[in-house]
């Protein structure tokens, strides 16, 4: 399957909802920027903490972020998908209302990793998700794991999503495209905060991927 280079499937982008942007001008911006590139939809994807919130009160402040930031789109702006970056923890498999956090319509679930190396209760973990037929398990910045921990995901039909700029960078480039060329790597994202570097790499990929 190829990439869709219209989706930016990982961006942070609803106002105050978490660090990604702090106002509704930040979130335009972050719009006209990827608007400019050509992506027609974007995933908003702010981070869920289940140790630090209810799921009920992330879908709240998500709801009312979304609401501000809607009133403001004007029609030549990105279509806004709706999602959540869940950081998995020990149990996450059993933590009532999971499917609430998935994109937009789907069953997919975006799941952030620790970034040291991964216990075996997050790997017990991580598989009891693999494991449920209501959600589907979609791995964030895949590029930023250890690449034998990918691999063995990758053994298991676990679904990646890398970030653009990733792309744009030699070192490692061919493991990532080897990734995306055996079907593994199914989205792209920005995962823009802030203003940072616009939409330049994602430009880049699209050149690259489009070869």
């Amino acid at each position: 399957m190829a990439i869709d280079l219209s989706l930016d499937y990982h961006a942070h982008i609803l106002p105050g909802c978490d660090h990604g942007s702090d106002s509704i001008e930040t979130s335009l911006k972050q719009l006209g920027m990827a608007s400019a590139v050509g992506i027609k939809t974007i995933c908003a994807t702010p981070h869920f903490y289940p140790h630090k919130e209810s799921i009920e009160s992330f879908l709240q402040r998500r709801t009312q972020t979304a609401k501000v930031l809607q009133e403001h789109l004007t029609n030549n702006m990105p279509t806004i998908q709706l999602g959540a970056e869940v950081l998995i923890c020990d149990g996450l498999d059993r933590l009532d209302g999971l499917p609430c956090l998935c994109r937009g319509e789907t069953n997919e679930i975006l799941l952030e990793m620790p970034f040291y190396q991964w216990p075996e209760s997050i790997w017990d973990t991580l598989y009891a998700l693999c494991e449920r037929h209501d959600i589907k398990i979609v791995l964030a910045h895949a590029e930023r794991y250890s690449p034998e921990a990918i691999e063995r995901l990758i053994q298991n039909n676990v679904s990646l999503q890398l970030n653009s700029e990733c792309l744009i960078r030699p070192l490692q480039r061919k493991r990532y495209l080897k990734w995306i060329k055996n079907g593994s790597v199914k989205y792209l994202g920005s995962d823009i905060h802030m203003l940072g570097d616009g939409y330049r790499a994602w430009e880049k990929c699209v050149k690259l991927l489009s070869k």
